[in-house]
């Protein structure tokens, strides 16, 4: 349960949270995205 449930949140939060931060962020801030990147 808890692994099945560990690897779904991690899986889906890295590509869900990465990419709406780099298109989030992209636009509004390039430099600080490239920056903290």
């Amino acid at each position: 349960m808890a692994k099945g449930q560990m690897k779904s949140n991690k899986e889906t939060r890295k590509p869900k949270a990465k990419k709406e931060k780099t298109i989030a962020a992209n636009p509004s801030t390039k430099g600080t995205v490239k920056r903290e990147d």
